[in-house]
C-alpha cells in the first residue's frame, strides 16, 4: 500500500487562484494514481479565500481547508498544516502557480527514500524564469551562507517548494520557531539527516493577485541565520557545560 501525500498549501489573499489550484494538482496526482489529501491553511484572508476552499471541499473531501484568526506568517501556516495533515509525506507548495506542480509527483517518490526533497531552481533542469534580479541575487546569497551552515549540500535553500517525512518533521518539532517566510531554512538547520535530495523546476509567474514578500523576509532570514548558528554552537558546546558542572565544587 502506497503511502499518502499531504499537500500543504498556505494561503493569504488567494481566491482567484486556490480552485485552479487545487483542481490542478489533484488532476496531476490522479493521474499518477497517488493517494493523497489537500490541506489549506488560511491566515483569515480578506478577499474570501477560506470560504472558497470551504465550497471546494464540499465537493472533494480530501480538500481540507483550516483557517487562522489569531496568527499571521507562511512558516507557522506551514507548520500548522503539517499537525492537521493525515499523510505520512508532506509536500508545501505555493498556491499562486509560481511552483511547477508537474514536479509534485517526482517529489512524493524520491521521499520513498529521502527524509527531506526539495524542488530547485539552481539545478541544469531548473531556473527562475522571470525572477525579480534583486530577488535572484538574494537567492543565491542564501545558498552561500547555506554551506556555512549545513553539513549537506543544498541548492537551494530558500526554496518554498519542498517535501518532507511527517515522521522527521515530529523528531524535529521541538526544535523549530516557525516565523517568517522560509520554513525550508530553518528546518534544514534543525533536522539531522543527509538523505537529502533535489529536483529541478523553472520558477514561473503568478497567475493572479500580489507578491507578498517584502523586507521583512531579510529581517526573519537574517535571524534564522543567528538563530541556527546558536543553536549548533549551544549543541557542540553542551558536553563541556555539562562537564564541568560536574567537575565543580561550587554549590548554589
Amino acid at each position: 500500500m502506497q503511502n499518502k501525500t499531504s499537500i500543504i498549501l498556505p494561503t493569504y489573499n488567494e481566491a482567484g487562484n486556490i480552485k485552479n489550484c487545487a483542481e490542478t494538482i489533484s488532476k496531476i496526482l490522479e493521474k499518477e494514481s497517488l493517494e493523497f489529501e489537500i490541506v489549506i491553511v488560511d491566515d483569515n484572508s480578506p478577499d474570501g479565500t477560506f470560504e472558497v476552499a470551504k465550497v471546494l471541499a464540499e465537493y472533494d473531501k480530501r480538500i481540507k481547508p483550516f483557517v487562522r484568526t489569531t496568527e499571521r506568517g507562511l512558516s507557522s501556516a506551514v507548520t500548522y498544516g503539517y499537525d492537521k495533515a493525515e499523510g505520512e509525506n508532506l509536500v508545501v507548495v505555493d498556491a499562486d502557480f509560481q511552483h511547477d506542480y508537474t514536479k509534485i509527483p517526482d517529489v512524493i517518490r524520491l521521499l520513498n527514500e529521502n527524509d527531506i526533497v526539495v524542488a530547485t531552481r539552481r539545478s541544469a533542469d531548473g531556473g527562475y524564469g522571470n525572477f525579480p534580479i534583486l530577488r535572484k541575487l538574494a537567492s543565491q546569497f542564501a545558498t552561500k551562507i547555506s554551506e556555512w551552515l549545513f553539513p549537506v549540500p543544498i541548492t537551494d535553500p530558500m526554496s518554498g517548494f519542498f517535501g518532507i517525512r511527517k515522521s522527521i518533521y515530529l523528531e524535529t518539532k521541538e526544535k523549530l520557531h516557525p516565523r517568517g517566510y522560509k520554513i525550508l531554512f530553518e528546518i534544514l538547520g534543525s533536522v539531522r539527516t543527509e538523505k537529502i535530495a533535489e529536483v529541478g523546476y523553472t520558477f514561473g509567474l503568478r497567475t493572479w493577485g500580489q507578491s507578498k514578500l517584502d523586507s521583512g523576509v531579510i529581517f526573519y532570514f537574517i535571524w534564522d541565520l543567528i538563530s541556527i548558528k546558536w543553536n549548533q554552537w549551544k549543541s557542540s558546546h553542551s558536553f563541556q557545560f555539562r562537564s564541568k558542572r560536574r567537575n565543580s565544587h561550587i554549590h548554589p
